[in-house]
């Protein structure tokens, strides 16, 4: 059984530095996840076609393995990651970023424990049309961008996954974040930036890519790769206080949860099946989200370790982690539950 709900929350920049001073009180003074939830979980979701996988596991698969799933919309990762640090919530999700990691850092009960989306650089970094009129023209471009340095670039916001493949995209044509001018700028409000030439090039996730190429905003300079795995963008995060004292329910729902990462990576995120789920949570247009590049996660849940250190030096050196020693990504990840499904 799904339940869904919404809740108006504190905005997320004074949530985010309620969670880094440590403070791990629940807000509205009830202990998360206790044993009387009768089998609740609650998961923090963003509406967004990324976390289809945990659309799948409460809609598909939660009454499988007999546990009733609470879906909790918010707003942005850092309102998931705080909800879920100061126990608001038992679950949620979290892009790969600095928010995550300063969270670890503080001592607050949040791991990472799955992986959720993951996709490649290439499907989401784009370029003007006003620097090149075609997917070709792109290419060509992108083969050597030392002539755009000093030309102003976007993410969605700092110290998160999206700033960080802009930092690699860009690192593949010659530059570095050094040498360009760097603008946080929303994914929809980045294609008319792109269209009218205020910024070079950005990094924009589904559906707004292909829009943008659609309507001649901006193009993709790279296809999809066919022989290399995808990198992880986003995970699904446990407050491991709850997940202690609930391991068999901590347990139950990753079992739904990597059953749907298997129905998604046998059968595809474009279905008539998932792409009406995407509508139902997110509003967007199925036939939008089936025209879009498609996400990706792997069956059983792996994840390279190596990637999710490259993560974590860069927003070291961009200065948005609140420590200077590297953390072991063995500490950050908890893979307890997710080996304890798959046995199953």
């Amino acid at each position: 059984m799904t339940t869904r709900s919404r809740r108006l929350l504190v905005a997320a920049g004074a949530a985010a530095a309620l969670a880094l001073t440590g403070c791990a009180a629940d807000p509205e003074g009830a202990a998360s996840g206790s044993e009387d939830d009768g089998g609740t979980i609650r998961v923090a979701y963003l509406a967004t076609g990324s976390s289809l996988p945990i659309f799948v596991a409460a809609e598909k698969y939660a009454d499988e393995v007999g546990i009733n799933v609470e879906l909790v919309e918010v707003t942005s990762g850092n309102e998931s990651i705080t909800g879920v640090a100061t126990a608001q919530y038992d679950a949620g999700f979290a892009g790969i970023g600095s928010a995550a990691y300063n969270a670890f850092d503080e001592g607050l009960p949040v791991r990472y424990v799955a992986p959720m989306h993951s996709g490649y650089i290439e499907d989401y970094f784009i370029i003007s049309s006003k620097l090149a009129g075609s997917s070709e023209e792109a290419a060509k471009l992108a083969e050597d961008m030392s002539q755009l340095e000093g030309e102003t670039f976007a993410a969605n916001a700092p110290g998160v996954v999206t700033e960080a493949l802009l930092g690699f995209a860009l690192e593949r044509g010659g530059l570095s974040m050094d040498e360009v001018a760097l603008e946080h700028i929303p994914f929809p409000d980045q294609v008319p930036a792109l269209a009218n030439g205020g910024i070079a090039g950005g990094i924009l996730s589904e559906p707004f890519p292909t829009q943008a190429e659609q309507n001649g905003s901006a193009y993709r300079p790279w296809e999809t790769p066919t022989d290399e795995p995808p990198m992880p963008f986003t995970g699904i995060i446990y407050n491991t206080d709850w997940a202690e004292q609930n391991q068999q329910l901590a347990e139950d729902f990753m079992r739904a949860y990597a059953m749907a990462a298997e129905d998604l990576a046998e059968n595809g995120w474009d279905s008539e099946e998932m792409l009406a789920l995407v509508e139902e949570y997110t509003g967007a247009d199925p036939k939008i989200v089936a025209a879009s590049r498609q996400h990706h996660i792997l069956a059983d849940l792996s994840v390279d370790l190596d990637v999710l250190l490259r993560y974590q030096e860069f927003f070291m050196k961009q200065g948005s982690l609140n420590y200077d020693q590297i953390i072991p990504e063995e500490e950050i990840w908890d893979f307890t539950w997710r080996d304890a499904a798959l046995k199953k």
